[in-house]
């Protein structure tokens, strides 16, 4: 089930919180919630690192469960070789954007492709697919963000879009990447089963600054390059691999300090519960 933010509350500090020294996303609070890159979770195993926001598979962290519609925001590294074999997922949106190398894509719908920076892939496993992604190619790892969202309905055909987006992302502004909202139907964002929802992707040159889109759930992952992100009267200092998860937080922007890629969700609605 889900709800839509509840009433605007006091403001949380940026990076302060009585209990855990961050932010805390309550549901009719605003909170400004800072995620260094190395306090997340880390699964290693079969030439594989994955660094987990919330929890997932085997690592459990009570009350880190989801940030608005985000169930799973995954950076995994892939070794030459490596990669996911054959297995299923059901009723959920699958985002994967690639920041280097080449990750193969297959699945049992017939679909197969490569998946370099630059191309969004976005799949509604719907009533059930099997799909596989392993390492392509012989050179470094394959770095990599997967992102999972429950979808508006459950049952659905399944299906899976790839877009290139590299032509759009070279003025370094905020391109959409995937999006079920209905103001980026036809545009060159892939199609998202959550009509809430949107990705949003920039490669900003250092100094270029980025307004980010208004929600009342915006989660902010710096994938590369050092930035500053602006929010009310304070100013977060980010490195690769931060992230930043916005809850009423009203208007936001992010300023490269060095060439950066920033990947930003903007959430209409949060799960409830």
């Amino acid at each position: 089930m889900r709800n839509s933010a509840g009433t605007r509350g006091v403001r949380t500090p940026v990076g302060e919180d009585s209990t855990n020294g961050r932010g805390v996303d309550v549901p009719g609070t605003t909170t400004v919630d800072v995620r260094r890159g190395g306090d997340r979770a880390v699964t290693t195993g079969a030439g594989i690192e994955t660094r987990h926001a919330f929890s997932f598979g085997d690592h459990h962290e009570p009350g880190n469960t989801h940030h608005g519609l985000l169930l799973a925001h995954n950076e995994d590294r892939l070794a030459p070789g490596a990669g996911y074999d054959t297995h299923t997922h059901r009723d959920t949106e699958i985002v994967t954007w690639v920041l280097a190398g080449t990750l193969a894509h297959a699945d049992s719908l017939g679909h197969s492709g490569m998946l370099r920076p630059g191309v969004v892939g976005a799949m509604s496993a719907g009533r059930g697919v099997e799909h596989s992604e392993r390492h392509a190619g012989d050179g470094g790892p394959v770095h990599l963000v997967q992102m999972w969202l429950v979808p508006d309905r459950p049952g659905t055909e399944p299906a899976h879009e790839q877009r290139d987006l590299t032509a759009a992302l070279a003025d370094g502004g905020l391109v959409v990447a995937a999006s079920g909202l209905a103001r980026d139907a036809g545009g060159p964002g892939a199609p998202l089963g959550v009509a809430s929802a949107a990705l949003h992707v920039a490669r900003p040159p250092a100094g270029r600054a980025l307004d980010l889109p208004a929600a009342p759930h915006v989660h902010v992952h710096l994938a590369r390059g050092r930035a500053a992100l602006a929010v009310g009267d304070g100013e977060v200092a980010l490195e690769g691999g931060d992230a930043v998860r916005l809850t009423d937080a009203g208007p936001a922007a992010l300023t490269a300090v060095t060439d950066a890629e920033v990947l930003v969700w903007e959430m209409h609605e949060g799960l409830g519960g």
